[in-house]
């Protein structure tokens, strides 16, 4: 295999902002890729400024264990502490289908997430080496309201039960830092266009 390009996170998004004419479909677009830049970057904390996300959010995540429900900043918040303890926040999108309207967007893509081989195990591939590195292929819809200033409030996310792992060369696996390197001049940029005033 070879390293797949970070910049296949956004395509959708940046593919959707290339044909929306709605200023209102736009400003969610913009909302979501670069919240999906922050997140994956690991500068989640960023996501949470009053531009970007309601005061008190709402998520509802399912899993094959169970439903989540995250209310208010603080317990989301703690959702993505986990996911940086876990190291599992270098994901890539594939085959997204993005559909905006007026309420917020819908979203089905084929995640790629970057993890060691412990994350592979806990998330449930039991005979994969702790020393490797791995990449979890899973299908996940979206939904995500946004309120009346196009800020997210809050996400509905729906992973397919099953998933498939392939083993990543040491070579081939994206980093935190690999991610960095792509999305930060693009995350500043996204961020100065948010506070320009329209």
């Amino acid at each position: 295999m070879m390293k797949l390009n970070p910049i296949l996170l956004t395509l959708a998004a940046d593919n959707a902002l290339k044909r929306l004419e709605n200023p209102r479909h736009r400003a969610i677009v913009a909302n979501y890729r670069l919240h999906a830049m922050l997140e994956v970057a690991g500068r989640w904390p960023e996501i949470f400024v009053p531009e970007l996300t309601v005061e008190d959010p709402f998520y509802r995540v399912s899993s094959p264990v169970g439903v989540l429900e995250l209310r208010g900043t603080e317990q989301v918040q703690s959702f993505y502490k986990g996911l940086e303890h876990a190291a599992t926040t270098v994901m890539l999108l594939e085959h997204e289908e993005l559909v905006v309207d007026d309420w917020g967007f819908a979203s089905e893509a084929l995640y790629h997430t970057f993890m060691s081989g412990e994350s592979a195990i806990a998330r449930g591939l039991p005979d994969a080496d702790p020393t490797k590195k791995y990449i979890e292929h899973r299908w996940i819809c979206m939904v995500w309201p946004y309120d009346d200033k196009a800020r997210m409030i809050g996400e509905r996310v729906y992973p397919a039960h099953t998933a498939s792992f392939t083993e990543c060369p040491e070579e081939d696996f994206l980093t935190l830092d690999d991610v960095r390197r792509s999305f930060d001049p693009l995350i500043a940029e996204a961020q100065a266009a948010l506070r320009r005033p329209a």
